[in-house]
């Protein structure tokens, strides 16, 4: 019986969670040039706005290490390398991340086939503070196969120019905020020579139970192929755990069923779906469509709203907020995620017999943010009446009062309040 390659990326072993680590990394495992050893390609990205900058003359500058370290299953240490970096910019607004601007790094190392984990360490100079992730991945030896395929790369964009591809890799397992990724891989023949081969995707949730299976793809292949698929991520998954495997078959047949007999090669790895602001929002459209009312004006909501099909709803909804993006040239939109997550705090924080967003207490804070103080005070000459007054940093003040001693708070002074929310940088 003919062996087939089946690639496991141990994602689960990358902690993206720990939102304190500024930079983001991946490890991929691919067939490097010497026919008994893997390439494992190693990309970082440190965005702009996690570093400390100094400030020299008429430019910001920031300074720091990145360290790369190899450990075998036993966790001795075989390789290492340490790169110096330095960034130079003269607009502070970029310093904060105004434009996304990023610094990517990229290292690799040729092993013989084992387990492996990968430890990447930042040192910021400025603040002297170091930063650490790790990841665990398997080197194979591809050429034990007459049909092989690399570890899964997520990539964000893909930019043609004169025959080859600019890749701008996603280096996150948190495919939550995304609407679709391109998934990367190489494929290897070593002995079956065949012109095209089939792909299919297959999404497991955390129960091992498939979600999702793609249709058919049929590419051309070579003895060293890269192949790109689009996923599109569909719009209601729940936030959790998730592995997505992509299975190459001979050409046999049109049809996303197939036989174990049809399976040239799989490789697989893990991701996750975080309970992001924005899965949130589009698991109740219609509502957060609603909560526009702090940002929007009305006439902007019954456009969205008189749209005829769900599709069109949503896509006025996303042209809405395009229009607000502070930084458009990069895929995340701060005014989305901040108007959307003080709805969530309101919620939690501010509600009485309505949800949050709809109180008066919340309405301040979703439009102008935390105050600068919150005090409490009891009113015991009449009525035992609580009042909450709420200050900003620009001596801007505002008074609630809980006429039912249910904290349901309601806006005493200025007795009116109709401005719209804006981000500010």
């Amino acid at each position: 019986m003919k062996k087939f390659c089946v690639v496991f990326l141990l994602a689960f072993a990358f902690v993206f969670a720990d939102e304190s680590s500024p930079f983001f990394f991946d490890a991929i495992c691919f067939k490097s040039a010497t026919d008994t050893l893997s390439r494992i390609d190693m990309f970082v990205i440190v965005p702009y706005s996690s570093l400390s900058f100094f400030r020299k003359s008429i430019n910001y500058v920031a300074e720091y290490e990145l360290s790369f370290t190899v450990l075998d299953s036993a966790k001795n240490r075989i390789k290492s390398q340490t790169i110096a970096k330095s960034i130079v910019e003269n607009d502070q607004l970029e310093t904060l991340g105004r434009s996304g601007k990023y610094q990517q790094t990229y290292v690799k190392f040729d092993l013989p086939e084992g387990k492996y984990t990968f430890e990447v360490s930042l040192y910021d100079k400025n603040s002297n503070i170091t930063y650490s992730k790790t990841r665990s991945t398997n080197a194979l030896n591809f050429s034990r196969y007459p049909f092989a395929m690399s570890g899964i790369m997520f990539v964000s964009e893909i930019e043609s120019f004169n025959g080859s591809y600019k890749i701008t890799p996603f280096l996150s397992d948190n495919l939550g905020n995304l609407k679709a990724v391109f998934l990367f891989f190489e494929v290897y023949q070593m002995s079956t020579n065949l012109s095209t081969s089939d792909f299919v995707m297959e999404v497991f949730n955390s129960k091992s139970k498939e979600i999702y299976r793609s249709s058919r793809v049929r590419r051309e292949i070579k003895p060293v192929s890269q192949i790109y698929l689009p996923f599109s991520i569909p719009t209601g998954w729940m936030a959790g755990n998730y592995s997505i495997r992509i299975v190459a078959l001979k050409p046999l047949s049109n049809d996303s069923i197939f036989t174990n007999d049809e399976i040239l090669s799989v490789a697989e790895r893990t991701f996750v779906i975080s309970p992001s602001v924005g899965t949130i929002v589009m698991q109740d459209l219609d509502k957060s469509i609603r909560q526009l009312k702090y940002v929007a004006y009305q006439s902007d909501i019954d456009y969205i709203n008189e749209a005829t099909t769900p599709e069109e709803k949503l896509r006025r909804f996303e042209d809405f907020w395009k229009k607000l993006d502070p930084t458009p040239s990069t895929d995340y939109n701060e005014a989305f995620e901040e108007y959307y997550q003080r709805i969530q705090y309101a919620n939690q924080n501010y509600k009485s017999y309505l949800e949050g967003w709809l109180t008066d207490r919340g309405m301040v804070y979703v439009v102008l943010g935390a105050p600068a103080t919150i005090q409490e005070q009891m009113d015991y000459s009449y009525s035992n009446r609580t009042y909450e007054i709420w200050t900003y940093s620009n001596n801007r003040t505002f008074i609630f009062v809980d006429y039912s001693g249910f904290r349901d708070f309601r806006l005493y002074s200025p007795p009116t309040f109709s401005e719209k929310y804006k981000y500010k940088l």
